[in-house]
């Protein structure tokens, strides 16, 4: 019996050990938030909280980020639809204080490019969108992935590169021919004017969205100023009517006083 209690010990201590292995340590991670396919600040950047944690887990990256909203733009306005190809994973949805949260994580080889994400803005009444955006990680703190993946990925490279150069030596004109294409110049063209038009319909949403917060404010702001204004004249009305009261009562009793006879 002692036995097999000895060497279960053991196998347990074992296990814990690789998954130790398996399992990084946590690292805190800054990023930066961009509209999609741009260097420009997108406008979602407030909502998301720094920084990132990125743990190793079976020789991927596994990148957790939350989403950090105030209460009184509703329950969880910002959702993720996807990140990096993937639907969003280990998803949580918590309130703090004054702000709701929005916690899900990702996983991924390679953290030193750009991951695209799409995500859904629903404030009720004010605005409803869903944005493209991109992310940019800096991986100077994190740890090197499993040798393979940089080999592979080094031996694809001098394969290409050797590809081009034979590609040159043979004297290919396969580019030459492709720049001269004319539906390939109408076909770059469609693409411009999509992406002048996608931009120019975002640029105006958050136009849309900066006016209908402004306008937002300011009717707070006024209806703030109309609810004090009130609470002053009903705090001067109640002094009056006290004092008319206090007044009414001196005259009741100085009345009495003069009627009682005396002796």
């Amino acid at each position: 019996m002692k036995l097999k209690q000895f060497l279960l010990t053991v196998c347990t201590l074992i296990v814990a050990v690789i998954g130790f292995a398996k399992v990084g340590h946590a690292q805190s991670v800054s990023y930066q938030t961009y509209k999609y396919g741009t260097s420009t600040t997108s406008m979602a950047d407030g909502y998301y909280a720094r920084p990132a944690t990125v743990t190793v887990s079976n020789g991927a990256y596994v990148v957790t980020m939350t989403i950090r909203t105030a209460t009184n733009l509703s329950a969880w306005p910002v959702v993720v639809n996807s990140i990096d190809g993937q639907a969003p994973q280990n998803v949580t949805k918590t309130q703090s204080g004054g702000y709701y949260l929005y916690s899900y994580s990702f996983t991924t080889k390679d953290l030193s490019g750009v991951i695209s994400s799409s995500i859904s803005i629903n404030v009720p009444g004010v605005y409803k969108a869903n944005h493209n955006i991109s992310f940019k990680f800096d991986t100077s703190s994190l740890p090197a992935l499993s040798g393979s993946t940089s080999s592979t990925s080094a031996s694809g490279a001098n394969s290409s590169s050797a590809t081009a150069a034979t590609g040159v030596a043979n004297g290919s004109s396969s580019s030459t021919s492709g720049s001269n294409d004319p539906q390939l110049s109408q076909k770059l063209k469609k693409l411009e004017s999509q992406a002048s038009s996608q931009s120019s319909a975002a640029k105006a949403k958050e136009s849309r969205l900066a006016r209908s917060t402004i306008a937002q404010n300011d009717r707070v702001q006024e209806q703030s100023q109309k609810n004090q204004t009130l609470y002053y004249f009903v705090l001067v009305g109640g002094i009056l009517g006290l004092l008319i009261v206090i007044a009414a009562a001196v005259y009741f009793v100085w009345s009495a006083k003069k009627q009682i006879p005396r002796h």
